[in-house]
């Protein structure tokens, strides 16, 4: 009754982060029509729009047809294109902002098409294949560190966008700082911790969401300042939408990755061994 009681509670969990994941990549693949509509799709950005639904489906099938061998192969496929997707999109960005030999920096990492935004979905696939592969301590550690990486992505686009402004007002560098204590963090608790550690974490994570909320707030007002009808280009340039919230995402699977798992048994080379999960 014990062991069963205990498989069904991580399976939940497990059902739980991968539906997290499918509604991530549904928010990115609006994110992704949003932006690549003003180039009227231009060569290979239609690659992220249909790979967006793609790995909902395959998100879907897993979670519908758990035991299936063929919804396993789909998902686990889908994710890894999902990583070359988020690698290549990346490599797409930098080199078409680099128009010439002598492009300044400036204008390569800031002036551009945001060179962060594509790695997102490296960053949902590789945290969906973490969460069905592993149980246990082991999945908790492994989700941690891509949290902590998806923060540190989090940071290093707010840079990037808020640079355009000279981090001007001076509040724009909250995101900043409050995303590196959220790195810092997610990197320190893949280890286990005691309590206190752990409130200071979830503490950490309800700050990010509240600056994500505040975030987006301002980012609206900011588009919607001096104009009498929305202008979408506005939104996705000036100041990006979804930007902010991307915070309070990571703020959420921050505190799911922790949720606490009891001893499970995985089926490992055809014989099940014990894995055994600590405390948060």
């Amino acid at each position: 009754m014990i062991d069963r009681l205990n498989k069904l509670t991580t399976t939940y969990k497990t059902s739980f982060l991968l539906g997290m994941m499918g509604f991530n990549f549904l928010l990115t693949g609006v994110d992704v029509l949003m932006a690549h509509s003003q180039n009227n799709f231009f060569r290979w950005e239609l690659v992220p729009l249909v790979f967006s639904p793609l790995a909902v489906l395959a998100i879907l099938a897993r979670l519908i047809f758990p035991a299936n061998n063929v919804a396993k192969r789909f998902f686990q496929t889908a994710m890894w294109l999902g990583v070359f997707v988020g690698v290549a999109g990346t490599f797409f960005h930098l080199t078409g902002n680099a128009t010439s030999s002598s492009e300044s920096f400036y204008r390569l990492l800031i002036e551009g098409s945001p060179v962060a935004a594509p790695i997102a979905f490296a960053g949902i696939s590789s945290y969906a294949l973490v969460t069905e592969h592993y149980r246990g301590t082991a999945r908790r550690s492994k989700l941690l560190i891509l949290v902590g990486l998806g923060f540190l992505g989090a940071v290093v686009a707010a840079f990037l966008d808020h640079a355009r402004l000279g981090f001007i007002p001076s509040y724009t560098l909250i995101p900043i700082v409050s995303g590196t204590l959220a790195v810092i963090s997610c990197f320190y608790l893949t280890n286990q911790a005691n309590r206190m550690e752990t409130s200071i974490y979830l503490s950490i994570l309800a700050l990010n969401l509240l600056v994500g909320l505040l975030g987006f707030g301002f980012h609206v007002l900011g588009d919607l300042a001096g104009t009498q009808s929305i202008i979408w280009a506005r939104f996705l340039y000036r100041n990006p939408l979804l930007g902010p919230l991307l915070f309070c995402n990571l703020s959420l699977l921050g505190g799911l990755s922790i949720l606490p798992e009891s001893a499970v048994k995985l089926e490992v080379n055809h014989r099940e061994e014990p894995i055994v999960v600590g405390s948060t």
